[in-house]
């Protein structure tokens, strides 16, 4: 029997960028072939979200972090197997996964967490297998009805109660250990009972 390849994966940072804390979630899910992608086109460290936020948006926010993505996706001579992103990455990822002409270039699934962005672009439909997990608490609007209105289309989208936006990254003030932990162990068995690479 043939050996199964290790499953490659991009994962689209949130605003705070590629930090230590994103190295050790890849360490966690047990990946040894990740490209990491930043919405900050610098190496600067953020000392909050406010900041890294700033950041972004002058940089271009959504649209511009989606274009970038595209080009890393380009880039490459295979798709990768998966794609995951967190809040300002998922909601560049959203983009990127319902655009046509990045065929066939496109990760072959995907998993966005807190993609707060993505209520502005509900009405796209990613291209590929596609897990939404929201947060319950957002400062900005309240996501159970953009939940609602993705699983009515065809979604898999998600809820996780009790939770607040950044639940996933110790450098938010949303994270939550417990439900990092839980999240961790699931996207860690999708992300490894993925199809065999062609």
């Amino acid at each position: 029997m043939l050996k199964r390849k290790p499953p490659i994966v991009v994962i689209a940072a949130d605003v705070f960028g590629v930090t230590p804390e994103l190295g050790q979630l890849v360490q966690a899910l047990g990946i040894t072939e990740a490209t990491l992608v930043s919405p900050q086109q610098s190496t600067r460290t953020f000392t909050s979200e406010a900041e890294g936020y700033a950041a972004f948006m002058a940089g271009g926010g959504v649209e511009a972090y989606a274009r970038h993505l595209g080009r890393v996706f380009a880039a490459r001579d295979d798709a990768f197997d998966f794609a995951l992103g967190f809040s300002a990455g998922a909601s560049a990822l959203w983009l990127c996964l319902a655009d046509a002409a990045l065929e066939p270039r496109l990760p072959r699934r995907a998993a966005l967490y807190y993609g707060s962005r993505i209520r502005e672009h509900a009405h796209l439909r990613p291209r590929r297998q596609t897990r939404l997990v929201f947060a319950e608490g957002e400062a900005s609007f309240d996501p159970a009805p953009l939940v609602q209105k993705l699983r009515a289309v065809g979604n898999l989208a998600v809820l996780i109660p009790g939770s607040a936006h950044g639940f996933m990254n110790p450098r938010s003030h949303g994270y939550d250990a417990g439900i990092c932990a839980r999240e961790t162990a699931a996207l860690r068995a999708q992300i490894h009972t993925q199809p065999p690479r062609q």
